[in-house]
């Protein structure tokens, strides 16, 4: 084969240097605007476009979050009942408005073409996303297009009746959908739950996936670095949870929820219980970082790292010596058996052993010598001694936490007395930190401090200003 004699020959090399668009993914005519200095572009979608092509399988992605992949994005699992109840009151209406979908894209990923300038910081644009472009992530509005994916091929076909009538409604149905030009898994993170309205987003999610505060920076760096906590902090539904694990070739195990750790960490920071509100106990913890970075000469996220590596070294600790989780550490039992047996497998337990440390530290104490007095402690169900009621009626109750993170009954399945956990209320668990910290006080010398008022003062379980009161109410 030879060369035209007017043609230059081609230069394969050349062709790689070129910049040639693959098949376009979607293109739309759209609004760009501003969040700060987030581009956002804002375009209508059809409801058919929603359920045939806006999917999670075809232009749209999304995962569950992982607390193992916090570079990425992720979104709280999917609902049925929530979707199925949007089906239903979409199927009951003439007006089914569905507000503004909202995924997320790296702006290097879109071709934005300027065509007129509306105003400062409004213009209209044709926006082109192209076939070897990643997927957006949806950012807000998975219930409805799962809804939509699902109620679409029920109506598409209807002729007649009801569904008729719906399909007609839809097709007339249009949406915005806004596409925030950022990658930033952080700030993508704290939007989505910002976001969260339609269907309240779980605290255990919050815990964990909002960045923006420093009491979720430590509970998630204890979460993710505590040898006991590893893979058994919920912040998914179980279905989810379970999932997600074994996907990655693990067992998940429901130990703890992440808004209870994200307490505790707090708690063992130095806050102890004077948190009366998420903002107090995030005002007291920042005071607690700030202080941390100046001694040591650290940024917050150095501080927040320092108090984090702290914490786990005594749970590390606790792990191997409290009753229970000793048991888990060794493999004896797993965490069904371990909630089945043990009062402290409540949150309101975990509360318990975090605050009584946090107030031995408080004193000087070194926390391994707290968790050694904590691991004499009773926390077995079965620890019960016999009792009488207000009726004098013979009883058993638990021998050490009746009344605060044990409520005994008799159970005619078994035909004995058990021994139930108490509620995760301040009024269950702080009576038993009191407690705990008065008994291991009397019982060894070294930790004497914990029965003192400068320990019951340093975490709030008492005020340091005390007062003569209320005045008694006029009769």
């Amino acid at each position: 084969m030879t060369t035209p004699a007017n043609t230059a020959p081609l230069d394969v090399s050349d062709l790689r240097g070129l910049d040639i668009p693959s098949g376009i993914k979607f293109q739309k005519l759209a609004f760009m605007t501003y969040a700060g200095v987030m581009k956002k572009v804002t375009f209508p979608v059809t409801f058919q476009e929603v359920a045939e092509q806006f999917t999670f399988n075809r232009l749209l992605n999304r995962h569950d979050y992982d607390l193992d992949s916090t570079d990425v994005p992720g979104n709280r699992d999917i609902t049925e009942s929530h979707w199925k109840k949007i089906i239903e009151g979409i199927k009951s209406t003439d007006r089914p408005y569905l507000g503004t979908l909202t995924v997320a894209l790296d702006e290097q990923h879109c071709h934005i073409e300027s065509l007129k300038k509306i105003s400062d910081y409004v213009e209209l644009v044709m926006v082109t996303v192209y076939e070897n472009a990643p997927n957006p992530l949806i950012e807000d509005g998975q219930h409805r297009i799962k809804m939509a994916t699902e109620l679409w091929p029920l109506v598409k076909n209807a002729v007649e009746g009801h569904d008729a009538e719906v399909r007609h409604f839809l097709e007339k149905t249009s949406l915005e959908m806004t596409v925030l030009l950022e990658d930033d898994a952080d700030a993508l993170g704290t939007i989505f739950v910002r976001m969260g309205s339609t269907k309240p987003i779980s605290p255990n999610l919050i815990a964990v996936m909002d960045r923006s505060t420093i009491q979720n920076r430590l509970g998630l760096y204890v979460t993710r670095n505590s040898r006991l906590l590893s893979d058994r902090v919920s912040y998914l539904s179980t279905t989810a949870s379970k999932k997600l694990a074994a996907e990655k070739g693990r067992k998940f195990e429901d130990l703890y929820p992440a808004a209870a750790v994200r307490s505790a960490a707090a708690s063992m920071a130095g806050v102890g219980v004077r948190d009366r509100s998420p903002e107090q106990r995030e005002n007291i913890l920042k005071a607690i970082v700030e202080e941390k970075a100046r001694i040591e000469g650290l940024d917050e996220n150095g501080a927040i790292d320092a108090i984090g590596k702290e914490i786990i070294a005594t749970l590390d600790y606790a792990y191997e010596r409290i009753p229970g989780w000793r048991q888990l550490h060794a493999r004896t039992i797993d965490v069904a058996q371990f909630k089945k047996q043990y009062v402290h497998s409540s949150a309101a337990g975990l509360h318990v052993i975090a605050n009584v440390i946090a107030a031995g530290r408080s004193q000087g104490l070194s926390p391994h010598l707290v968790v050694d007095g904590l691991a004499k402690l009773p926390w077995d169900r079965t620890a019960l001694r016999a009792a009488k009621d207000e009726n004098g009626q013979k009883v058993e109750v638990h021998e050490f936490f009746e009344g605060t993170l044990a409520s005994t009954s008799y159970d005619t399945k078994i035909g004995a007395w058990r021994a139930g956990t108490g509620g995760a209320t301040r009024s269950n668990y702080e009576p038993a930190i009191d407690k705990v910290l008065r008994h291991l006080a009397s019982q060894d010398k070294a930790l004497a401090a914990l029965g003192t008022r400068p320990a019951a003062v340093a975490i709030g379980l008492v005020s340091d200003r005390p007062g003569r009161g209320r005045p008694r109410k006029a009769g």
